[in-house]
């Protein structure tokens, strides 16, 4: 199912020029990561109330330590697991360059989730606006042939613990306060 999922996908997006461009322009490791991270700026330093500003803070600095989380927990599951990408062991149309490290957890999908989720605790619109692009992000990289879908189920899986764990640890809050 993951691999007929996959190659539907990617015919999608390997037929249509418009929607081609599209995922070449999502699918970039830097497009998506670089936009939720000037969110997560733009959110540190807005909010009208102290109170508000300090909430935000909170969240910013708890997004931030869930991405590293979700980097440490993906390098530990790549560690005891590797699963070729798709273009290895299927004929997709590539649109995008050959990564060669494990596919699965998806690393960029566990990085977005892991942003979405932990400022979605604290600012649900701001949230939903990051769960928007990692949605986004992790459907491009299924569309240009470089992750089956179940590894940005399971990337998102990471992700979302990672942001709860990182809801949990105590001196986080107290950082936030000191900054």
């Amino acid at each position: 199912m993951d691999t007929l999922l996959l190659l539907a996908l990617n015919g999608l997006a390997a037929g249509s020029t418009p929607l081609s461009a599209a995922v070449r322009f999502l699918v970039n490791d830097y497009v998506v990561p670089t936009a939720l991270t000037l969110l997560l700026v733009v959110l540190w330093f807005s909010g009208r109330t102290l109170g508000e500003r300090e909430r935000r803070q909170v969240a910013a600095i708890q997004a931030a330590a869930a991405v590293v989380l979700a980097n440490v927990i993906v390098k530990a599951a790549n560690l005891l697991f590797f699963r070729p990408r798709p273009f290895a062991e299927n004929d997709v149309h590539l649109l995008f360059y050959r990564p060669t490290d494990s596919t699965l957890p998806s690393n960029p999908a566990a990085v977005a989730f892991a942003f979405a989720a932990a400022v979605a605790v604290h600012e649900p619109r701001w949230g939903l606006a990051m769960a928007v692009l990692a949605v986004l992000f992790g459907a491009a990289r299924v569309m240009a042939g470089v992750h089956y879908p179940l590894d940005i189920v399971t990337g998102a899986l990471v992700g979302g613990a990672a942001a709860a764990i990182a809801l949990r640890l105590p001196g986080l809050r107290w950082l936030a306060y000191r900054l």
